[in-house]
């Protein structure tokens, strides 16, 4: 008994700390399911492109023309440092802009824009835009929701520090929630009876008074929508605190190797790697070529080339047999941007499967149309569920408060 009223007040006080964030979280993780079809609709002149048609069509750019082309337009004190690889029909590329360092102080020059847009039929550029600038113009809205939902729209590193320790809150939240919707086991009662009592917490009734039916409404949601939850918990803890929390708790179930172990960063970003992109593609090309072999996948599509300066390689991402169904691919090979010698290589562990897996449930980028319709029930649920939470200690509260007066009575909860 007394051990059940300790995980009562641990549920109660970790629900009352993270309950106005999962709100947040929920109704804005509920929007950003459609993230992309959003984007569509709010800036179609930047993410949609009419493929050329006729005999007067232009000539094709293959994809280092157009990296070339979009860091001639971009600003100076910025580098284009991504070649991207697999083109989506009727869809712009969008090249993200990273500073260059400013060398008498060693830092990061300041962007007005960090996002370019080009077609990729006639590399004419659609446009740019600074991400997530503002809710309230057109071309920033949706990534500013993003930005809430992933930092509080907060300078790093703090917003993502938060929302990864309420993450890591929802996720021992969860598991001590479970257990409190357990029926006690009384003398004499068979295994059966218990499995009958609990199927009393999983029904919802909206008789009763306003007190029994919230916190009713809180529990039958929070057992139905357990599973996805502690799913978008533990993977939140993934993107906020992967180093600090996720990696050395995962370790001890299934072991996660290090992609970045044999790179560590350098003392200052490379500024011109003696490695041309071209090179790097191919010398990419061949050792990933070499260890499909070995390791029996097949090379499905190409995604992108990034140079890491910070780290002084080549990043050469594709789709493979070895990743989930769907997914836009995750196997990844490391080339020396100075020597063309592969780095690193990940892809076929069951730790990166694990990722990649929750990663996709989380952004919605798994089963199409109705998973996306599913997740954003599923922020509204959260939100929902939350908010019932909050009200039914509310309620509370100014009960025992009530009770203290003088002459007053307790009213029923």
């Amino acid at each position: 008994m007394l051990r059940r009223q300790l995980l009562l007040r641990l549920h109660r006080w970790m629900g009352l700390a993270s309950a106005a964030f999962l709100v947040l979280a929920g109704l804005t993780g509920s929007l950003l399911a459609f993230e992309d079809e959003l984007e569509v609709r709010f800036n179609p002149g930047l993410f949609v492109v009419a493929p050329p048609a006729g005999p007067d069509r232009p000539r094709q750019f293959d994809p280092f023309e157009l990296r070339d082309m979009a860091q001639r337009a971009a600003p100076p004190q910025a580098n284009v440092d991504t070649v991207i690889l697999g083109l989506q029909p009727s869809r712009s590329l969008r090249f993200i802009l990273s500073p260059r360092t400013d060398p008498e102080t060693g830092r990061p020059l300041p962007l007005d824009v960090d996002e370019l847009f080009m077609d990729p039929h006639t590399g004419a550029v659609l446009g740019t835009r600074l991400w997530g600038e503002s809710l309230f113009r057109r071309e920033t809205a949706v990534s500013f929701l993003y930005r809430l939902h992933y930092s509080l729209a907060m300078p790093a590193p703090w917003g993502a520090r938060i929302l990864g320790t309420v993450g890591l809150l929802w996720t021992l939240n969860c598991l001590v929630g479970l257990w409190l919707t357990f029926p006690r086991r009384g003398a004499g009662r068979s295994e059966q009876g218990w499995w009958r009592r609990w199927g009393t917490a999983w029904r919802f009734s909206p008789s009763g008074g306003m007190a029994r039916v919230v916190l009713g409404l809180h529990r039958a949601s929070g057992l139905w929508l357990w599973p996805a939850m502690l799913v978008f918990a533990w993977s939140s803890v993934m993107f906020n605190m992967r180093e600090s929390v996720y990696r050395p708790v995962m370790s001890v179930v299934v072991s996660a190797p290090d992609l970045w172990a044999g790179v560590p960063p350098r003392r200052t970003p490379m500024l011109q790697p003696a490695i041309d992109w071209r090179s790097a593609h191919m010398a990419a090309r061949n050792a990933l070529d070499s260890i499909a072999r070995q390791k029996g996948f097949i090379v499905e599509a190409e995604r992108d080339l990034r140079l890491d300066r910070h780290r002084g390689v080549y990043v050469y991402r594709v789709r493979s047999s070895l990743d989930i169904p769907g997914a836009a691919g995750a196997t990844t090979v490391l080339v020396d941007a100075t020597t063309g010698m592969a780095r690193g290589f990940a892809g076929d562990s069951r730790a990166g499967a694990l990722e990649e897996w929750l990663g996709a449930l989380h952004m919605a980028r798994n089963f199409g149309t109705p998973y996306k319709a599913l997740v954003a029930l599923l922020g509204i649920g959260v939100a929902l569920m939350s908010a019932a939470g909050l009200l039914v200690w509310y309620r509370r509260a100014r009960a025992r408060i009530a009770s203290r007066r003088p002459g007053a009575a307790a009213s029923p909860t």
